[in-house]
């Protein structure tokens, strides 16, 4: 079948278009000129060999140049293998999906879901290493379309290439409201591969672009005639996964047998209903529903069915059809929690749920994929007056967009395919312009076209349309090579000119923008100066600044409900929607990043550990700028740089620097000996709290937390949370500190004070309650501890806590100014990451070099 839609095409294109005058909806009208030089006046000089080497790095596998030795010249062959070196790269797949990835809204999360849902997607890391390696394979772009969009009717099962359709599959989850999720389906599509914005007319006519709102509904139908499905993309059985498979498999089996038969037990009820189903609003957000109420959802199936069958009577065999209104399909909870009642549809999704978790967590488990599957009966879409679902108008078949001229409906099941095959059509003169533009735009910094996924009325033209179109009949003819224009557009003088155009407006003449390097390449580019880059390929995510993560930034866990501030603050592609350009700001909070972050900081200790083993200044000096800046100081840098470093003032002594004196751990209480059987300290600080891992809860450690005030203990009690202090000097100390439990749920909490030599000194239980823990005269020796240990009480539930204990010298001493009373250990002011640190002057200085301009970016 799909070599015979291949033979014929599926996208009908009047040569005149009479429907759209607009400059992209017309066929590809290229020059006569063979070169992208040809129709650009290349008048700059050449960019130097490094300044060259570099950029072409950067372009390719975002990531510096491993070769740190000095390069005076790069003839054209030599110029030429290295474009081939760097297209051959791994790497290369990894900078060139991160861009994809944007257009594809990608997150490791669905965003807000209720607490019944799972709310890390399964599949996701599975799509983003398929990408990888599609782009690494130099995979054509219309097939790289195709399976993004319908893998499921042109591979075999548990293929690989399923992990695809993650494309259409991982946006936000919306709570579950279909018209919305579908919606962001269309968008992603149309803007990702046409440059439309056919969402816009999903309540009236495009304002701007002939889109008429029959056309977004014509494709809405597509994708409503689809159902996810959670599908294996590889190899490999495994036998506790196969339990919980079959055993959620026999409970929604069970329950859509219990639901079909209470709808056909009161059938009687519903035909009711149908005669005044204005008491049953169809779309009704966070409705609850008892088993014992008459569905909405089922009352509006009804009066589909009846329009549809006039006269035709219900029988019990009518109705065990699958076209009947009491049919459940057989489908992932996603798409027909809105047939159960509200307990049964919490139930089947805490079931997919623990399915989902051991996907995610199990390494051995297979990969994943959710798919759309087409639904044994397509839907014929309906307009909704002013997009409201509530009023639907006339029916519209499912197709393609009029723009191009008449359509023939869709035929082949849902239409998806079609819809596929319609896009990558060679015809289509969109899909090859977007996608050359969108190379384009990311080795020049700015698009021929200037608004990328958006080709409408709207739209910016074309600075070069000649040009423009010569590439995409180029794109074309050369198999869809997405690597064959890399190496067309790097090659030309235009991409290998000086960043600065002879115009000022850079219209005239294209060329390089410099750019600051975008938040993973700076990250990447960090870790590889200090020689801790890890570049391991593919993969689960990991927390972006746990202290074990030095792998790419690729593999950065992302959550779309909560980004990390620092990807905020360096203009992360936003994964609720498909972002086809990041904006590029200049804001304080980026350089206090570089100045006070422990990543940083890391990063600079460890590039002087890795120049230590030269052994003169001057050497170390010009191993830092190989390192950094491939290239060796000029006379002034080693001056001011070698100036620098022999200024090695010791630090000012920070007075009473008591954070010294805490530490943050955790352990088990031991009722016998009155102590903590054993004291681990808690390993990541994020900055305002110690825990298991960047992520809270998390795998190793659960709930386990202490902040300045506070805390939450893990969640049994092998992982009570302990403050610990160490007394500085012998003498007696008073403690003063209060213990609140606020929460009236669960059954609260236990606390314990404990001493490393006289062991208990006081323990007690709250719910809901505070106490007043505090103790007078206690005698330390120097370096006794003392321990406020928190664990729950018998359940985990609502178990987080206050209790920022103080504690000082019971007496003072006399000095040479008279009475000075002791000091005070206040853990909520003492609260910090570590004790003060400073940087060596040879750290400083690496931290200053990675922090600028000529590291930052790229010209």
């Amino acid at each position: 079948m799909l070599h015979r839609l291949l033979q014929l095409g599926t996208l009908c294109i009047s040569t005149s278009l009479l429907s759209a005058e607009h400059w992209a909806f017309q066929p590809l009208k290229p020059g006569q000129a063979k070169s992208i030089d040809a129709y650009l006046q290349t008048t700059a000089t050449r960019a130097d060999a490094r300044t060259l080497i570099r950029r072409a790095h950067f372009d390719l596998t975002g990531l510096p140049p491993s070769d740190v030795s000095d390069t005076s010249d790069l003839s054209d062959e030599a110029y030429a293998r290295l474009i081939d070196s760097l297209l051959s790269s791994p790497h290369y797949g990894e900078q060139w999906a991160r861009h994809w990835l944007d257009v594809a809204r990608y997150s490791d999360t669905k965003g807000y879901v209720y607490a019944r849902e799972e709310k890390n997607w399964v599949h996701a890391s599975a799509y983003r290493d398929w990408v990888v390696r599609a782009l690494n394979d130099d995979m054509p772009y219309d097939r790289f379309l195709l399976l993004q969009i319908a893998a499921d009717q042109v591979v075999p099962p548990s293929s690989p290439d399923l992990a695809a359709m993650g494309f259409l599959t991982l946006g936000r989850r919306f709570l579950g409201v279909t018209h919305d999720i579908i919606d962001d389906r269309i968008d992603t599509v149309m803007r990702g591969t046409q440059a439309l914005t056919v969402s816009c007319a999903r309540c009236h006519d495009h304002k701007f672009d002939p889109i008429p709102t029959r056309d977004y509904y014509a494709l809405y139908g597509v994708f409503q005639s689809c159902a996810e499905a959670l599908v294996p993309c590889a190899s490999g059985e495994n036998a506790e996964l196969a339990a919980l498979v079959k055993k959620n498999r026999d409970l929604m089996t069970k329950r859509r047998e219990e639901q079909m038969k209470r709808t056909r037990d009161r059938v009687a009820d519903y035909l009711k209903a149908t005669r005044e189903f204005d008491k049953y609003p169809e779309e009704v957000f966070g409705q609850i529903l008892d088993s014992n109420d008459l569905n909405p959802f089922i009352v509006h199936r009804f009066v589909g069915w009846l329009d549809k069958h006039p006269g035709v009577e219900l029988t019990e065999k009518v109705l065990q059809q699958p076209d009947s209104p009491a049919f459940v399909p057989d489908e992932h909870i996603a798409n027909i929690e809105m047939y159960f009642p509200t307990g049964v549809t919490t139930e089947l999704w805490k079931s997919q749920g623990e399915v989902d978790r051991f996907l995610i967590k199990t390494s051995t488990a297979p990969a994943h994929a959710t798919i759309l599957k087409d639904r044994p009966q397509p839907v014929t879409p309906r307009v909704f007056t002013r997009g409201n679902p509530l009023t639907k108008a006339e029916a519209v078949p499912r197709q393609f967009l009029s723009l191009f001229g008449p359509q023939e409906p869709f035929s082949i099941g849902s239409g998806r395919l079609e819809l596929a095959q319609a896009i990558i059509d060679p015809r289509n003169p969109l899909t090859a312009r977007v996608m050359v533009n969108r190379i384009w735009q990311h080795h020049f910094g700015k698009g021929l076209v200037s608004t990328p996924s958006d080709f409408g009325k709207q739209s910016s033209p074309p600075t070069h349309p000649e040009l423009l179109d010569f590439l995409a009949t180029e794109f074309i003819r050369s198999g869809w090579s997405i690597k064959h224009m890399h190496r067309l557009i790097m090659l030309s003088e235009a991409y290998r000119r000086t960043s600065f155009p002879t115009r000022s407006d850079g219209l005239e003449n294209p060329s390089y923008v410099p750019h600051r390097l975008s938040f993973e390449e700076a990250r990447d580019a960090w870790l590889a100066a200090a020689g801790r880059l890890n570049p391991q390929i593919g993969g689960r995510p990991e927390p972006l600044f746990a202290a074990s993560n030095t792998r790419r930034t690729l593999y950065a866990f992302i959550d779309r409900e909560n980004l990390p501030a620092v990807m905020r603050t360096f203009d992360f592609a936003n994964p609720d929607l498909s972002i086809p350009q990041r904006s590029e700001t200049t804001v304080p909070q980026q350089a206090l990043f570089g100045l006070n972050h422990p990543f940083l900081v890391q990063q600079a200790k460890a590039l002087v550990k890795r120049v230590s083993s030269e052994k003169s200044p001057q050497d170390r000096i010009g191993l830092l700028y190989r390192f950094l800046f491939q290239r060796s100081p000029k006379a002034d840098e080693l001056t001011s740089a070698l100036a620098f470093i022999s200024v090695d003032e010791k630090p000012a002594l920070v007075e009473n620097d008591h954070a010294k004196a805490w530490q943050h751990g955790f352990g088990e209480w031991d009722e016998k000996t009155g102590r903590v059987k054993t004291f681990t300290p808690l390993p990541h600080f994020t900055g305002q709290a110690w825990q298991g891992a960047e992520d809270w809860p998390n795998a190793q450690l659960g709930w386990a937390q202490l902040t300045a005030e506070g805390g939450h203990p893990g969640n049994d009690r092998q992982h009570a949370v302990v403050r610990r202090w160490i007394a500085p000097a012998d003498g007696r100390y008073d403690l003063r500190s209060t213990l609140i439990h606020e929460p009236k749920v669960g059954d609260g909490i236990r606390a314990f004070v404990s001493h490393s030599r006289l062991g208990k000194l006081l323990g007690t239980k709250l719910h809901g309650s505070k106490a007043d823990l505090s103790l007078a005269a206690i005698s330390f020796r120097a370096g006794d501890t003392l321990d406020f240990i928190v664990d729950i009480d018998i359940g985990l539930n609502s178990d987080q806590f206050l209790w920022s204990p103080q504690l000082s010298a019971t007496q003072t001493i006399a000095a040479s100014g008279g009475d000075v009373p002791f000091e005070v250990w206040d853990s909520k002011k003492d609260f910090t990451a570590s004790p003060k640190t400073t940087l060596t002057s040879w750290e400083q200085l690496a931290q200053v070099l990675m922090l600028s301009n000529e590291f930052m970016f790229v010209d």
